[in-house]
């Protein structure tokens, strides 16, 4: 099984401005990811807009990614769908493709009602993962299943031996953290950038996130500040995320390519439904940048 520790960049989808997809500067986000330390990469998820991308595009999405990582860093490719056969589908793409591992989610329109029935899910994704790690992506603020995730473990345990983990997307840090000391086999990784201090605590290795793209140092600055024993240090770093955090709250989440773009790697625009920022808005986002102290730790 793979073993993540530190900062797994969640990827971007570029796109051109007409919307369509961009793979051709797949390979600057890799370098980029690969610059700054990054341990993996989280493609095709939500920040690279999985559920506004078609069946093809997230095939040549996962191509892109994995042809420009070329070995040098670990993808994980996002599978999530609604439909558990299309997830097959592209987890069976992804693993002849070269990924060193596949991701899927709870099914988010018809949703299982308990632990069992996901775990039944996830067991016909990894039959087709070719003995790939496969990692539930965790995220009930989006999915809308709330389900006693911890519960999951000891039966893939029994049942599913491709079954690597979880990236926990959630504020429930007591959940975590039991699934976290449940057992050596599985790794959780956690996916609230805001809470990744808070996270290490409860025994993180690995975190999972879009705002490491923009702000690697800062985060990284973070880690080493905890690895020291200085915590006070570490919660200064994490308050200054907080304060770009907030900003994607008042700007939406078409901001973080605003972010990518100011930090000097132009991933374009999102696509609809996503709104696109007016030129006024951007402006008045990039000032707010500027005001929170945030300049000198993009890119």
């Amino acid at each position: 099984m793979l073993r993540f520790k530190g900062l797994v960049a969640a990827t971007f989808t570029p796109m051109h401005e007409d919307g369509s997809i961009a793979p051709e500067k797949v390979p600057m986000l890799v370098e980029h990811s690969l610059k700054n330390g990054m341990a993996g990469l989280f493609a095709i998820g939500s920040t690279g807009e999985f559920p506004s991308l078609t069946h093809e595009e997230r095939r040549s999405m996962a191509e892109a990614f994995i042809g420009a990582a070329a070995g040098r860093i670990p993808v994980i490719i996002n599978v999530g769908s609604c439909s558990v056969r299309e997830s097959q589908a592209l987890a069976e793409h992804a693993a002849e493709a070269g990924a060193d591992a596949v991701c899927a989610m709870v099914p988010f329109y018809f949703r299982p009602p308990t632990v069992r029935e996901l775990a039944d899910c996830l067991k016909e994704i990894a039959k087709a993962c070719a003995r790939k790690p496969l990692y539930l992506y965790h995220v009930p603020c989006m999915t809308h299943a709330n389900l006693p995730i911890r519960d999951l473990l000891p039966i893939m345990a029994q049942e599913c031996p491709e079954f690597a983990g979880i990236k926990y997307t959630d504020e429930n840090l007591c959940e975590f953290q039991r699934c976290v000391d449940y057992s050596d086999r599985f790794q959780i990784m956690f996916g609230r950038d805001e809470m990744l201090l808070a996270s290490l605590a409860a025994g993180a290795e690995a975190g999972v996130g879009s705002t490491y793209n923009y702000f690697p140092r800062l985060y990284r600055e973070l880690l080493k500040a905890y690895e020291a024993g200085d915590i006070e240090r570490a919660r200064s770093f994490q308050e200054l995320t907080h304060r770009g955090i907030v900003l994607i709250g008042r700007y939406g989440m078409s901001s973080q390519k605003l972010y990518m773009k100011f930090a000097g790697l132009d991933v374009g625009p999102m696509r609809l439904p996503a709104p696109r920022l007016p030129l006024e808005r951007e402006l008045a986002f990039r000032r707010d940048i500027a005001e929170a102290g945030l300049d000198p730790w993009l890119g």
